[in-house]
């Protein structure tokens, strides 16, 4: 019988009938699969892991003897749909330099006789022969473009996809979170293979502030790979644990990476990480507007936790950045600025940097070099107490704050 050159046993799982899948276990390899574990999620990895390495080896080398009789047995639908998308091609047998490998892993000689086709063993010539159907000589090999194509334009990736080995393929780029993260999927099944498979990705694809692994269903097992991987900024996760059910668009917010600096990426949700990646905010600063103003010239203002005063001066202007920050749209501010008058911006900036996570006030209220600025951290990190703000004695603060949302 004739192999996938491509097979994954993440893949054929995805399509293969669970309970055809319990009578290949208990009748071919004398297992039983335990009734809690499902083929369709985490579960089987525990399953599999159970395996030591030559058992592991010698499933994956016999369920990619699979012709068109048993494509078709497993689910006709999905068999049907996958060729029609060509995830599966059809693979020409050559008669002349190929021998057919039958189920049991035998090796045997290929000849048509009086119209049938007929397969006799290569090793023992007691063992009776096989009488096939054409449709038993039919395969396919499974195509990873179509999959890498809809990934790549679902998540809008940037550069060239290619392959880096038969098992990882490399996808593509996308800045998130401000670093870059080079995605790619890896058909996996064991740690070791893993290990083998994802060091040394860095130096095939050139400069990437991150790595995310894509795998159709294994899970790294080994606190001390995963460890090792993090400490490259390599995350490996499953389609279920990235995608969005019935497409490949790819939930960044699961990926947990470290920063360039080297500091932890904040909890972000999904919405959130995508503002990040979207409009470029550069900080993830917190800021509360209590509305309160306790002394003349001084208002209230809470900073990552920090108590500081803002004075009357900038005060309104702080506060029209941020009716402008939560209408959406990256939040930035056209505004004419007299000549001679721009110290208003240094006024605004100088009595919040010492409390900004990176000390750098240019980098929270942001200018983008056209007159444009912003506040460059993601609108549900702002917050205020509206009902002072309305209440506040100087009247171009409380124009602004019905403004906001309530």
């Amino acid at each position: 019988m004739a192999k996938h050159r491509s097979f994954t046993l993440d893949k054929f799982l995805k399509y293969v009938d669970d309970g055809l899948m319990r009578r290949y276990f208990a009748e071919k390899r004398n297992k039983t699969l335990p009734s809690n574990v499902s083929l369709t999620d985490d579960s089987f990895n525990g399953f599999w892991n159970t395996l030591n390495e030559q058992e592991r080896d010698d499933i994956e080398e016999e369920l990619q003897c699979i012709n068109d009789s048993d494509l078709t047995s497993i689910s006709k639908e999905f068999f049907s749909a996958l060729k029609k998308q060509k995830y599966l091609l059809f693979d020409q047998y050559d008669f002349e330099n190929e021998s057919y490998i039958d189920k049991q892993g035998n090796e045997r000689f290929l000849q048509k006789v009086n119209g049938r086709w007929i397969a006799t063993s290569t090793e023992d010539p007691e063992m009776s022969p096989l009488y096939l159907k054409e449709q038993d000589l039919n395969r396919y090999s499974f195509n990873v473009q179509p999959l890498l194509a809809e990934i790549k334009l679902q998540n809008r990736l940037s550069r060239n996809s290619n392959k880096i080995s038969d098992r990882v393929h490399y996808i593509g780029e996308k800045i998130v979170l401000q670093n870059s993260a080079g995605i790619f999927i890896a058909f996996l099944s064991y740690d070791k293979q893993a290990e083998y498979e994802l060091f040394g990705l860095r130096a095939k694809v050139g400069k990437i502030d991150r790595i995310l692994v894509l795998c159709p269903s294994y899970t790294i097992t080994s606190q001390d790979l995963n460890s090792r991987l993090a400490s490259q900024n390599i995350i490996c996760l499953t389609f279920k644990d990235v995608f969005k059910s019935n497409n490949y668009s790819i939930d960044f917010s699961k990926a947990k990476f470290k920063q360039v600096d080297g500091s932890d990426t904040p909890n972000l949700t999904k919405k959130q990480t995508d503002d990040y990646t979207k409009y470029e905010y550069k900080c993830y600063d917190r800021m509360h507007i209590p509305g309160t103003a306790p002394r003349k010239s001084s208002n209230d203002l809470i900073i990552n936790g920090h108590k500081i005063k803002m004075p009357d001066e900038p005060f309104p202007l702080l506060i029209e950045l941020v009716v402008k920050l939560k209408k959406g749209k990256g939040g930035w501010l056209s505004k004419y600025t007299e000549p001679g008058k721009y110290q208003i911006w240094d006024r605004l900036r100088k009595p919040i940097e010492g409390s900004l996570l990176k000390k750098d006030a240019k980098e929270f209220i942001e200018n983008d070099g056209s007159k444009h600025h912003r506040i460059s951290t993601h609108p549900d990190f702002v917050t205020y107490d509206r009902s002072n703000l309305l209440k506040h004695p100087d009247n171009s603060v409380r124009m602004f704050a019905k403004k906001l949302p309530k």
